[in-house]
């Protein structure tokens, strides 16, 4: 049986359709350009770093390995390399610091970065550059009889050496390790002319060195003592 609603009433319910949609359309905004998400298996970069590396000043042979895992593999890059050394890198997500390092001695902090196209990761790390120990001076120690005196026995190195003596100080003097690369000889020498033949000895990480020379005392008149002779030997390396 024909509907008897009159098809003027179903007019309003088509409009009221027309402006939800409507609605819709301004609060949502245009459909834009679909977004490009990385890929699932796209991780960023982690570094492995092992053990803090130390090169010893002119030595070859040191190398220090630096690892990074991600995917797409990681380029690795370091900053600011102490003079003489070298990053190479490899196509595995690795890299190795490499070469002669040439100074100045000491720690120094680096930069390392690992890059891909899923982000980036920084770490920094403390190279170290040691030194061999080595005499500033290898002439006799001089004091004069009956005058208070101190003298500083020097050496280069790093990290700082101890200092050690090995024979009979003149009467009226003492040595002392100053802990810093330095030593002293001080007091008031009793006698003179007089000399005493001793033995420094400079350690520290790297190696140890010797040095034979003598502790004179001349009197207030100048006279110097009997003439020294003075020998520079290297020991074996020693372990930290």
């Amino acid at each position: 049986m024909p509907s008897s609603r009159p098809p003027q009433l179903r007019r309003p319910v088509i409009v009221v359709v027309s402006v939800v949609l409507g609605v819709l359309a301004l609060l949502c905004g245009p459909a834009g350009p679909a977004r490009a998400y990385p890929y699932a298996s796209d991780s960023g970069p982690t570094l492995t770093l092992p053990a803090e590396p130390t090169f010893v000043l002119g030595q070859t042979g040191t190398s220090y390995v630096i690892e990074a895992d991600g995917d797409p593999v990681p380029a690795i890059g370091v900053d600011k390399l102490p003079a003489g050394l070298r990053l190479t890198s490899h196509a595995d997500g690795s890299a190795t610091i490499e070469g002669t390092a040439t100074g100045p001695v000491g720690d120094m902090i680096v930069e390392v970065t690992a890059q891909n196209a899923a982000g980036a990761s920084y770490e920094r790390l403390t190279v170290t550059i040691q030194q061999a120990p080595a005499f500033r001076s290898r002439g006799p120690v001089t004091f004069v009889a009956g005058e208070l005196a101190t003298r500083v026995i020097r050496t280069v190195g790093f990290p700082a050496a101890g200092i050690g003596l090995e024979g009979e100080l003149p009467a009226g003097l003492t040595f002392t390790d100053n802990g810093d690369g330095t030593a002293s000889i001080s007091g008031t020498p009793v006698d003179g002319p007089t000399s005493s033949p001793v033995t420094l000895t400079a350690v520290n990480v790297v190696s140890d060195v010797s040095l034979t020379t003598a502790v004179q005392v001349v009197s207030r008149s100048g006279s110097p003592g009997p003439p020294v002779f003075v020998s520079l030997s290297t020991g074996p390396r020693r372990a930290p």
